[in-house]
């Protein structure tokens, strides 16, 4: 009985070691999960959000559930505001014919500011974030091709919320606690 009790831990412990090896292996090469490297939480603090589709759309509860998780608490108080323009899709057909499978773009572009409440100056004025995916339809199967769209238009209204995030982390409170960009940020 001793004897298979001493498997049990053995193999355990083998198991724990070759869990601890992938994960140094992993961190070993850079590989880390989103939003818990460093960055993943912002300085600003507070901000307050103007969104133009209204606190119900999802593009605005995506941006929402990124903030908080990125350690930004939302007040219409806060010293910045994030201004959200109405978000744009456009879709294109990437592959053109009379049957089978066709492939469609769809690009969500998302209109933002970000503004210093207090005096009404822009740290931010008229950036994009812009992003796009694809999926694919065949003429015969029209629901299918709505259910598609639908599904990519929740993933990249997704990506752009971190994307938006990613662009806000490039700016950082001075030591008066004035927030000012970190470095000329590319606009995406």
């Amino acid at each position: 009985m001793a004897h298979k009790e001493f498997k049990v831990k053995r193999r355990a412990f083998l198991a724990g070691l070759a869990g601890a090896g992938l994960v140094l292996m992993l961190a070993g090469c850079g590989f880390q999960l989103r939003g818990t490297g460093p960055g993943s939480t912002l300085t600003l603090g507070e901000l307050a959000l103007e969104s133009a589709g209204g606190p119900t759309s999802e593009l605005t509860r995506e941006i929402t559930q990124e903030l908080n998780s990125a350690g930004v608490t939302l007040n219409d108080q806060a010293p910045l505001r994030l201004n959200l323009s109405s978000e744009a899709f456009r879709e294109r057909e990437l592959t053109y014919g009379d049957a089978g499978t066709q492939e469609r773009q769809l690009t969500l572009t998302v209109p933002w500011s970000l503004q210093r409440v207090a005096d009404g100056a822009y740290l931010a004025s008229q950036e994009e974030v812009v992003v796009s995916g694809t999926f694919y339809t065949s003429s015969d199967q029209l629901l299918t091709r709505d259910d598609a769209r639908e599904a990519l238009k929740s993933q990249l209204y997704q990506n752009a919320a971190r994307r938006l995030i990613d662009r806000l982390q490039t700016f950082q409170p001075d030591s008066t606690r004035t927030v000012q960009p970190s470095s000329a940020a590319p606009s995406s």
